[in-house]
């Protein structure tokens, strides 16, 4: 916990008591989550917590490299915990039985890019890519 809270920190962001149990739900949970399963989780923590702010939230947690949007096919966003942070190239595999999610620390941006602007005479300026299949315990 202590290295997101200096991630917070460090970005300008203060700690709240919503954001630190957003911090601790990913944390204890070790998948992706709706901005909605969220929401139900500190409806009861909190007296007065609507869904907009939720949102505002985890839109911050990512923008200091907390979390990830997680891109499914059920057109919801997904986000979840990522302790490599923003700025460093890496991407995730996420399990489709069990929802767990790792972090893949290697990027093959650069040949990628100098592929895409050589071949395609475009300008490439950012990337994602998630990786799904099955985890250890789940094959």
């Amino acid at each position: 916990m202590e290295h997101y809270i200096d991630k917070l920190k460090h970005s300008g962001l203060k700690l709240t008591p919503r954001r630190q149990a957003i911090i601790a739900l990913f944390i204890e949970r070790k998948s992706h989550l709706t901005p909605e399963k969220v929401w139900e989780y500190l409806k009861k923590k909190f007296s007065r917590c609507g869904l907009p702010g939720v949102y505002r939230n985890l839109e911050s947690l990512v923008e200091c490299g907390i979390l990830t949007r997680i891109q499914q096919f059920d057109s919801k966003k997904h986000y979840s915990l990522c302790s490599i942070g923003y700025g460093h190239d890496h991407h995730h595999f996420i399990c489709r039985k069990c929802n767990k999610v790792e972090e893949v620390d290697f990027c093959n941006f650069k040949v990628i890019s100098r592929f895409i602007e050589d071949n395609l005479h475009a300008k490439v300026e950012a990337h994602q890519f998630q990786i799904q299949g099955l985890c250890s315990k789940c094959k």
